[in-house]
């Protein structure tokens, strides 16, 4: 039916939606749609949308005015977590032609045949209580590729709208996950991501079954040379979890641990599960376990009531602590969440101020991490080209690396030589005499 048809997709946001994406991109291409970039005209647009903050949702109603000015008699869908938290906005805007809720989106390439032959359809908001299979077979010309394994939370932190566009947390089962995982390194992937909405929820919904199988399992599979979470509340990393991660040969040594605050006022209110204490003994006792072990975090600025103590309570724990790089975004209110109507909202320009501390010290983190590491060899999968000619891709433990060579997409030995900007200039080593560290 797609024959000779044109298909383009936008993806903003998370790890989820890019997986996500790949399988919307290889079902269309399976009846016969060809693939063009977004920005060049198309029959079909996708854009899969994130609510995640009031900039994504800015952003995706951007994206959806675009398709429509490039493609203005295509099909412009929208899919993801904003069609699914207010999708009577984007139903009210001219430029869109479809919008695909959560439950709805194993169907969308159906959905859209049916919308071009019989005009405007809009599909509302609906959920799903078990988990979607959408298995794929490649990752969009990625050197890494993602394996979704789990969806929903069931959390619901007063800041955070992803339990009502996600739904609640439900698993893949682990030989489907595996399978996943095999049929990616059977298309020559060396490195796959396990990603989630909250993956260190995963199993509540199997009898028996929870995040460390699933680790065990696909540390076995054959041909993968190296894994990695994308991320995990500090609560749900337990001690045989970490005692498996420092034993294994193919998990990287990087986690990524949401903060968020580090005063336990603030964290009350958020309804985070955990206080700073617990945070500061987990990342001490993981990096005691892992010493080359890299650990990040989401950093939340301005949240309503976090006085200026507040936030000085944070910095000094990142500053103290082995954190070494940094994801910080302002507080941005969510209609529907607690948060949204506390007192004490922050102002704009604090909140900026705020934020620009955090990314500085992340920046000081970041190089005192990576000179730690100068004159050693580690593992990196460079991932892409630049327009200089280097390859750029990131050790086990995280940290970005540029070298001149050609083992794009290959898990191979560097050695880091110096540090430029925020990269480390690394050079290859074709047989490498000595163990990879990380």
């Amino acid at each position: 039916m797609g024959q000779d048809k044109k298909v383009a997709f936008y993806t903003l946001g998370c790890k989820l939606n890019a997986y996500d994406t790949e399988w919307y991109r290889e079902q269309f291409a399976g009846q016969g749609y060809l693939e063009v970039p977004f920005g060049e005209p198309a029959d079909v647009t996708v854009v899969n949308t994130c609510t995640v903050t009031g900039g994504g949702d800015a952003q995706s109603r951007q994206a959806l005015r675009r398709a429509h000015r490039i493609s203005p008699e295509g099909t412009v869908v929208a899919v993801g977590c904003y069609a699914q938290t207010d999708p009577d906005a984007l139903a009210l805007m001219p430029e869109v032609d479809l919008v695909v809720g959560t439950a709805e989106k194993t169907q969308l390439l159906d959905l859209v045949n049916d919308t071009c032959s019989l005009g405007r359809t809009f599909v509302t908001r609906s959920r799903t209580a078990e988990f979607q299979d959408m298995d794929i077979y490649n990752f969009g010309g990625r050197a890494r590729a993602f394996v979704k394994l789990q969806e929903g939370c069931n959390e619901f932190c007063s800041f955070c709208i992803i339990p009502f566009a996600r739904g609640k947390s439900r698993s893949r089962t682990v030989d489907s996950t595996v399978s996943q995982v095999k049929r990616l390194v059977d298309a020559g992937y060396q490195e796959v991501v396990l990603t989630g909405v909250h993956i260190g929820d995963y199993g509540t919904d199997l009898d028996g079954y929870e995040l460390l199988d699933v680790l065990e399992a696909v540390e076995v599979v054959d041909g993968l040379e190296r894994f990695r979470v994308s991320s995990i509340e500090a609560t749900f990393i337990t001690d045989p979890m970490i005692d498996f991660m420092a034993s294994s040969s193919k998990f990287c040594r990087h986690l990524h641990i949401p903060l968020q605050s580090g005063d336990d006022a603030i964290l009350e209110v958020m309804r985070r599960p955990y206080r700073r204490d617990q945070y500061i003994e987990l990342v001490e006792k993981l990096v005691d376990k892992m010493p080359d072990l890299g650990v990040g975090g989401d950093v939340m600025v301005g949240f309503p009531g976090e006085t200026e103590a507040a936030f000085q309570n944070t910095y000094e724990l990142i500053e103290q602590h082995p954190m070494v790089y940094l994801h910080v975004f302002p507080y941005s209110p969510r209609k529907g969440t607690p948060a949204a109507k506390m007192a004490g909202q922050v102002d704009p320009p604090e909140k900026k101020r705020r934020g620009a501390e955090l990314r500085a010290l992340g920046k000081r983190k970041v190089e005192a991490f990576q000179r730690r590491f100068l004159g050693q060899t580690l593992d990196v999968l460079f991932e892409n080209r630049r327009a200089d000619g280097l390859l750029q891709g990131l050790t086990g433990n995280y940290i970005r690396v540029l070298s001149p060579g050609s083992a794009r997409d290959q898990v191979v030995a560097v050695r880091l030589d110096h540090i430029e900007g925020d990269r480390v200039i690394g050079e290859l080593i074709p047989n490498p005499s000595m163990q990879m560290l990380v």
